[in-house]
């Protein structure tokens, strides 16, 4: 276990039946550690196949579990067998449509002469998997400056897909302002495109989308052609925000941070460090990289790993690794853990009292929820604390 899972205090917490370490080892990419002979003896034992293929769903990690079986070789009953493979097929058909998609958006958007960044998605599959079947993803995220947000609508708009309605112009300022990104639907509600100015909300981590980010940005070949997306060093501190956002309540999230890491052999961990002090958020990034050292295997530098021992996020990762495996019903973070777990996820006082105000900054669903007249906005002020207590949820 300990060659396997070094970090053995992390572990503990997670791996509690077999089937739980068998997926975690399934899930392994590029760690350097030959799982083969302990994934074959883990399914050859007595595996409740049931509560792990509801484990893996719930973690967005069918496909990994189903590659790491078949590579394996391991002894897999026929019939969950065929249902990993059908899924896993399903999958990779969808991720293939999303990727052609996203193919489209770029060419017309490059036709137009506006600059686009894929995040997560497709680009992400190809970057740190090495092929779209790896992954499971819904959706289509891309970035554009932020200058650029009304017409990259207006061509979203002309390719099918639509905005939330009700949204009036005054609003849609508001949210450029204040929010990060604005979804476009299509194909009836089954396609969608998350359209980003920025990572994330300033208030809730200051990601600045620079020059430099686009200066640093690489190509991914999706059907024939060259996506821009984010550098391995910017997507490590975007994917490290999010995770933390969402409370690291999927291991898939875990996974790429580890598969990130360990796929760039050239990986600038002097610019990543740079980065998230600039930001102030080195305690995300340090809790990102904990979780996918213990749990995922991640080979980090020496230096790096000492500064996860010293960056005050031993209790958070723990509060992560046990509620990961915790049942295969999710139930989701109420506001009071929100809360309290992103509280702790901010080493200094400012960025706390920054994300207290980013929980009372209204969203497209706030102001979509209730028609007001532009010259009464500041209403959805007041509206906001009573949509989150009702929704609960402090993470937008």
């Amino acid at each position: 276990m300990s060659e396997l899972f070094p970090d053995e205090k992390l572990i503990k917490l997670a791996a509690a039946r077999p089937e739980n370490e068998l997926l975690l080892l399934c899930a392994h990419r590029g760690g350097g550690v030959e799982a083969t002979p302990r994934i074959r003896e883990l399914a050859g034992g007595a595996t409740d196949w049931d509560y792990l293929y509801r484990l893996a769903e719930l973690h967005a990690l069918l496909p990994l579990l189903y590659r790491g079986l078949e590579d394996a070789g391991a002894s897999v009953p026929l019939a969950h067998r065929e249902r990993l493979r059908g899924r896993y097929r399903d999958n990779a058909t969808r991720n293939t449509l999303l990727a052609g998609e996203l193919a489209r958006i770029a060419r017309l958007f490059e036709a137009e002469d506006i600059p686009l960044l894929a995040y997560k998605g497709p680009a992400l599959a190809m970057q740190v998997y090495g092929g779209l079947a790896l992954r499971r993803f819904i959706d289509l995220d891309v970035i554009v400056r932020r200058r650029d947000v009304a017409r990259a609508g207006e061509l979203l708009l002309s390719l099918g897909f639509v905005k939330p309605s009700g949204l009036t112009a005054s609003q849609e300022r508001f949210l450029l302002r204040w929010q990060h990104n604005l979804a476009y639907t299509g194909d009836g509600g089954r396609m969608i495109v998350e359209l980003h100015w920025e990572v994330s909300p300033r208030p809730y981590a200051s990601v600045p989308l620079d020059e430099g980010v686009w200066a640093r940005a690489h190509s991914v070949q999706l059907f024939g052609a060259g996506v821009k997306s984010l550098s391995a060093e910017d997507l490590l501190i975007a994917l490290s925000v999010h995770g933390t956002k969402h409370l690291w309540e999927r291991l898939a999230w875990v996974c790429d941070i580890a598969a990130l890491v360990n796929s760039q052999t050239d990986l600038d961990w002097q610019l990543v460090q740079r980065l998230a002090r600039d930001s102030r958020l080195e305690r995300m990034l340090h809790l990102s990289l904990r979780l996918a050292h213990g749990l995922s295997g991640a080979r980090l530098p020496a230096e790096v790993l000492e500064e996860n021992a010293n960056a005050g996020v031993e209790g958070l990762a723990a509060d992560v690794a046990s509620r990961l495996f915790k049942g295969t019903d999710y139930k989701p973070a109420g506001l009071a853990r929100n809360v309290v777990f992103n509280m702790r996820a901010r080493a200094r006082l400012r960025e706390k009292a920054s994300y207290l105000r980013f929980i009372f900054t209204p969203t497209d669903g706030d102001l979509t929820a209730v028609a007001l007249p532009d010259g009464m906005s500041f209403l959805y002020y007041l509206l906001r604390p009573l949509r989150l207590v009702f929704k609960g949820d402090a993470g937008h």
